[in-house]
């Protein structure tokens, strides 16, 4: 009996890897909003792909255990690289994400490299990038007028103390901001909308919040607890008690659409 040897290009598995990581990468940040730069993607799915062709090369190891490796070790450290998420929550929902949005590559792949016309068997390695650029862009057309029809606004009374202030707010998918006490979530209201209220808040209700974004990559932000804070939605209301809220110093948006950025721990209605 012949023994079978397969030969693997490195060079062409790492292509391959760093281009569908990146993709990957580019569809969890659309979904969920979130801010990173382009570089630290391309690093992240870089460094990823070297650490598969790594996997790869190691002697004794069957392939279920490499692909159990990578997919529950290496992917995690990935989104953590690409988008330094400070809460389990997030890193759990992006990490599902971005294994169904790899189940759907790697179908689109499969169909490509089977049923694709018109190129020869040693062309897989195009077959696969063709396949996965076509599918993530289909997958982006989708997620954009998904947004575009779902963006919904909602009304928020905060309770300064005795005097309400009401604004029109955004459920923003990528805050995961949490106050570092009790682990309540943060939501953001323009400074600017609560200037005159905010002599009302009691000193011991004032609060530091640590975040981090682009181009800042720590920092404080000034957050005070109020008593309650209403959210309307569709003619529904429901009150949050103790709810704290971040003053954020910069413009939340120039056209005034809205004054307040919603943590999305907010708009679940479901209990």
């Amino acid at each position: 009996m012949k023994a079978v040897h397969y030969v693997v290009y490195i060079d062409k598995v790492w292509l391959m890897d760093f281009v569908i990581s990146t993709y990957l990468l580019l569809l969890v940040k659309k979904t969920y909003g979130l801010q990173t730069s382009p570089a630290r993607i391309f690093c992240s799915a870089a460094a990823g792909a070297f650490t598969f062709v790594l996997l790869l090369l190691l002697p004794g190891i069957g392939w279920p255990v490499k692909l159990f490796l990578q997919a529950v070790c290496v992917e995690p450290i990935l989104l953590w690289a690409a988008f330094s998420f400070r809460t389990k929550e997030m890193v759990v929902r992006t990490y599902v994400c971005m294994s169904g949005y790899g189940l759907l590559l790697g179908g689109a792949v499969c169909l490509a490299v089977t049923y694709l016309p018109g190129m020869a068997a040693q062309d897989n390695m195009w077959k696969v990038l063709f396949s996965a650029t076509m599918a993530t862009g289909l997958v982006s057309l989708y997620l954009h007028f998904k947004k575009r029809r779902g963006r919904e606004f909602y009304t928020v009374k905060l309770n300064f103390y005795g005097e309400a202030l009401t604004c029109k707010a955004l459920a923003d998918t990528g805050n995961s901001l949490y106050e570092p006490y009790c682990g309540r979530p943060v939501s953001i209201l323009d400074r600017q909308a609560a200037s005159n209220l905010l002599e009302r808040v009691p000193p011991e209700k004032r609060y530091l919040v640590p975040f981090h974004s682009i181009g800042k990559s720590q920092g404080l932000l000034t957050a005070v607890e109020l008593p309650e804070m209403e959210v309307e939605d569709k003619g529904q209301k429901r009150i949050f008690p103790k709810a704290v809220v971040a003053l954020s110093a910069e413009e939340l948006t120039k056209k005034g659409n809205y004054q307040m950025l919603l943590h999305p721990k907010f708009v679940r209605w479901e209990e």
